[in-house]
């Protein structure tokens, strides 16, 4: 039980790379995800579902960025952020995919994603955005900007805060710039 309390308290604060026990009380991704809706549904929010994995390190960037004290409570404020674990190695004991991660993310996307990817729908699971944006003049090829590390990716993010949060204030947007500069 104390070990389910870790897992949990973890997963609330976001962390990737949580290890999943076999535990048969371990939620499913399907399961956080509804229970993610329902309370963004309470508290007038859209989800912010982020695809993770320990070994990323570009997750690690994105974790990074959106625990800090400036950035946080600005996405605190427009989404319910829920992690799940995909894409762990088979032979790491320590860090294991969230379960039914596979089933969700081809649900939403093309599993042959890079990481991080980071998944916008309404309260009600309606898809608003993601983070894999089209490459400008190319009809028929699109990018994941995993963490945003140049204008292309930084643009992009700022085109799903304006999809996911479109009362998100210029003061906001000018804080979240700041950072990523």
């Amino acid at each position: 039980m104390k070990s389910m309390h870790a897992v949990l308290l973890l997963g609330l604060l976001g962390s990737p790379g949580v290890s999943q026990t076999t535990d048969r009380d371990v939620p499913t991704a399907n399961q956080m995800l509804t229970e993610a809706e329902a309370t963004a549904s309470s508290q007038h929010k859209n989800v912010m579902l982020i695809f993770s994995a320990s070994w990323c390190a570009s997750c690690h960037l994105q974790q990074i960025f959106l625990a800090d004290p400036t950035i946080r409570p600005i996405f605190d404020k427009y989404f319910v952020k829920l992690v799940v674990v995909h894409g762990e190695r088979l032979n790491d004991t320590r860090h294991q995919d969230t379960p039914g991660v596979d089933q969700l993310l081809d649900s939403l996307h093309d599993t042959n994603t890079s990481l991080p990817l980071t998944v916008i729908l309404s309260n009600s699971g309606k898809l608003i955005v993601d983070s894999v944006r089209p490459v400008y003049g190319r009809r028929d090829i699109r990018a994941n900007i995993g963490f945003p590390d140049g204008p292309n990716g930084t643009d992009w993010l700022f085109e799903m805060l304006r999809r996911g949060a479109p009362s998100l204030t210029s003061s906001e947007t000018q804080i979240i710039h700041t950072w990523l500069l």
